[in-house]
């Protein structure tokens, strides 16, 4: 599932309308395939913003996601929400 975090509101409610228009989309033009994907949590700036003082350096870089996008990408899944690294 996905967890709320304190001070996320803003963020997380967009990625949750993006989700929910995915669905739609899914829906209402069943020949496409339509993707919504996590690509978990990333060793970036953003991040680190987010959590002023955290050491993120355990977290994988933003590329190591990328051979789960090109599975999906490439492949003939159905619509729906995957998880980057568990594609790959």
């Amino acid at each position: 599932g996905v967890e709320p975090y304190e001070g996320w509101g803003g963020y997380g409610s967009s990625k949750a309308a993006l989700e929910q228009l995915s669905h739609i989309l899914a829906a209402e033009n069943t020949t496409w395939r339509v993707y919504w994907v996590d690509p978990g949590d990333m060793r970036t700036q953003m991040h680190q913003e987010a959590f002023p003082g955290e050491d993120i350096s355990d977290r994988p870089l933003p590329e190591e996601s990328v051979p789960g996008l090109l599975v999906l990408i490439t492949g003939s899944h159905p619509s729906g929400r995957y998880s980057a690294r568990k594609l790959s």
